[in-house]
């Protein structure tokens, strides 16, 4: 069975994220960005929770396609 590197670099992209909300470096600019664009949407305060539940969702996902659970080829058995 090959890696697929698609969802290999999805479950790194979530648990970064997770990682980010979780230490949530205020010089970081990309963590600066993600809490602008989020604080509209959960509230002030509420953006490091926010961050923790999407990038879940982004690992469980990159689960289920690094273990072809969904993503499957067509044509493939």
């Amino acid at each position: 069975m090959a890696i697929n590197y698609i969802g290999l670099i999805l479950v790194v992209i979530g648990a970064l994220f997770f990682a980010m909300a979780i230490i949530q470096p205020e010089n970081f600019i990309v963590y600066k960005l993600l809490k602008a664009r989020s604080t509209p949407c959960v509230g002030e305060g509420n953006e490091a929770k926010y961050m923790m539940a999407y990038s879940t969702i982004i690992v469980v996902f990159g689960f289920l396609v690094l273990f072809r659970v969904i993503g499957k080829q067509e044509g493939a058995d």
